[in-house]
């Protein structure tokens, strides 16, 4: 959850981010912090596309954003990245009516800004930009999402992009190949086992053929989501919405996707050699599905607890006090299957993985054994009050929180529930799920062997 609210917190305006902490102070002092309620509609237009719309008159701008339920969770053995690599076609092809590349001129000339994302469970884009240029937005990711020209110069190009990004992102990376190799061990038999980009053998054998195939299955409007939010009217908005997209065929609804993971009978562990500076360990547990709020909110606060700033329990102990991490955080993954939580701890010299692994389980062992303190649990909840805060300030912000819990969760209206939640967080309930997650027999731990000559 906290990898999310960064996300959003880089997308909000000076301005707006101390009026938030400004709030935010005034919130805390009275003990809580209420959920900001603002008007969201929805729609379903007869195509299936589902529309949501958020009116905020406070600037001349809005941010139209569509979430397709589409990632790397989707794919299958020999075509893994193809979600990732549809995002770069979408952007760098055109239409019959066009150019490629035209997409972004268009918005930019504007004073518009567009960009995109793939995770494992989604896909978004998204445009912020003058409110005067709504009708030309909307017409420009109508026109890509009803005719997208997959230009066979064009495809080739941008494998060879995607290509070159998996050696600099992972291949040629540290982090990045133990980070893989971290996912890969911990998942046997669900998709979330392969990285966003794809296997690097996958890409290079992809054919047109199959990336056509796969977009007009899952880039079909009633496998979408889309938002608007800003200095937007309701009804002529949505007017001019189904004008572009209503006419958009929809498709048959895209095959399910299959958790078959089998429980976890055993510790596992990994090795891997990299040419590295320093060893590091990479610890992973098993998480919640996001919908199991009971344990996905304590979870979330535990994160904080032990990772977020120079006074929580990682750094202080590995960082500060016993002086033998360069750099050790907690992570927790939020997916829409079973996710985890992980750890990692890189080593300073002289000192080696099997310490670093030590010193995290006795951290979790104390809080398994005697739980947190009352001011851990306040600071924490103040520390996600305030990011989720900022997060719905901003109008890109706010769509893509909105489009985030509409897809993840179902309902966009989750969204409106998470300080409360966050509130009924006890001391009992992250001892609970430390005690719950934190099994031995269920985690997964891979050390980085640094190696000369091993790329």
């Amino acid at each position: 959850m906290r990898s999310l609210w960064r996300f959003l917190q880089r997308n909000v305006a000076i301005l707006l981010l101390i009026q938030a902490l400004l709030s935010i102070t005034i919130g805390v002092l009275a003990g809580k912090v209420e959920a900001q309620q603002f008007p969201v509609s929805r729609h379903i237009l007869k195509n299936g596309l589902t529309v949501l719309i958020s009116e905020d008159h406070s600037l001349p701008v809005a941010c139209f954003c569509i979430f397709f339920r589409v990632g790397s969770r989707n794919e299958r053995p020999g075509i893994t990245g193809i979600s990732h690599l549809l995002e770069h076609l979408r952007f760098s092809c055109g239409t019959e009516k066009f150019a490629p590349q035209q997409f972004d001129r268009i918005i930019e000339a504007a004073g518009g800004y567009t960009n995109g994302g793939t995770t494992k469970d989604y896909t978004l884009y998204y445009e912020e930009f003058v409110s005067s240029a709504l009708e030309k937005v909307l017409e420009l990711e109508a026109d890509r999402m009803r005719a997208l020209k997959i230009d066979p110069a064009i495809f080739s190009r941008e494998v060879q992009v995607v290509t070159e990004e998996r050696l600099t992102s992972t291949d040629n990376d540290v982090y990045g190949t133990i980070s893989e190799q971290l996912f890969a061990n911990t998942y046997l038999a669900h998709p979330y086992r392969w990285p966003v980009i794809g296997w690097m053998g996958d890409l290079k054998a992809l054919s047109l053929d199959e990336v056509k195939a796969y977009m007009t299955i899952y880039y079909a409007p009633n496998n979408a989501v889309a938002l608007l939010v800003g200095d937007v009217n309701e009804v002529s908005s949505l007017a001019l919405i189904e004008k572009y997209f209503s006419d958009i065929p929809s498709q048959a609804a895209p095959p399910p996707v299959v958790n078959a993971e089998p429980a976890q009978r055993g510790e596992r562990r990994v090795w891997v050699k990299k040419e590295a500076e320093l060893p590091a360990a990479m610890i992973a547990y098993w998480g919640p599905p996001a919908k199991e709020e009971e344990d996905l909110y304590p979870l979330s606060l535990l994160e904080t607890i032990l990772s977020e700033g120079e006074s929580s329990r990682i750094y202080r102990q590995l960082i500060y006090e016993q002086q033998i991490a360069t750099s050790a955080w907690a992570n927790l993954f939020e997916a829409i299957d079973p996710g985890r939580f992980c750890f990692y701890t890189q080593m300073k010299p002289g000192h080696e993985a099997k310490e670093g692994e030590e010193a995290l389980n006795r951290i979790l062992t104390e809080i398994q054994e005697k739980g947190v303190a009352p001011e851990e649990l306040q600071k924490a909840k103040n520390m996600a009050q305030a990011a989720f805060i900022q997060g719905v300030e901003g109008n890109g912000s706010r769509a893509r929180m909105l489009g985030y819990y509409e897809v993840l969760w179902g309902d966009c209206q989750e969204l409106f529930r998470i300080l409360d939640r966050l509130n009924r967080v006890s001391i009992q309930d992250i001892q609970r799920v430390a005690r719950t997650y934190f099994d031995p027999d269920r985690r997964t731990i891979l050390t980085l062997v640094p190696v000369k000559g091993v790329r």
